[in-house]
């Protein structure tokens, strides 16, 4: 992480947050690239060091390359079981409304949630998302998942803790 964003504090959980943080399943969609200081790399890593099965999606460059020993797809509805599927979209805006208008094209089909990591969403995102009433399913707004992950997780224990 940045020193900036180290800096940063974390904003508060939200029930959004803890809605992502308790899908069966990952992906990332990016450039998703080797080089291990991009943020979409790192965001699969973090995925990978707390043991939770995640996929790497790579829409605009086919590829035989695996990353981190896993294959890339490349296409965002091939994702396996995306209803129960929580997607990290690491991409720019110009391209990130297309691919959630596509995740989201069938209502039974679409993901169990949406994480935008800073940079990977604008107003034109935002401004559909309340369109569709998606509220609930998408986070984005400087939220972080490398910043604010662990905090979520911690509150969705302590949430377990007192049932």
């Amino acid at each position: 992480m940045s020193s900036l964003q180290e800096e940063e504090e974390m904003g508060p959980v939200t029930p959004a947050m803890k809605r992502f943080l308790s899908a069966e399943r990952y992906a990332v969609i990016g450039k998703v690239l080797s080089d291990r200081s991009r943020w979409d790399n790192k965001v699969l890593r973090w995925y990978q060091t707390h043991k939770y099965p995640v996929t790497p999606v790579r829409p605009d460059n086919p590829s035989s390359e695996a990353i981190e020993g896993l294959d890339i797809l490349t296409n965002p509805l091939a994702i396996p079981s995306l209803p129960s599927t929580s997607v990290s979209i690491i991409i720019h805006p110009s391209k990130s409304l297309g691919i959630l208008q596509n995740l989201f094209s069938n209502p039974s089909q679409a993901p169990y949630s949406v994480w935008f990591q800073p940079g990977a969403d604008d107003e034109s995102i935002w401004k559909w998302v309340k369109e569709k009433g998606l509220e609930d399913k998408v986070i984005g707004h400087g939220a972080c998942l490398l910043r604010d992950g662990n905090g979520v997780l911690a509150a969705i224990q302590e949430d377990k803790s007192k049932l």
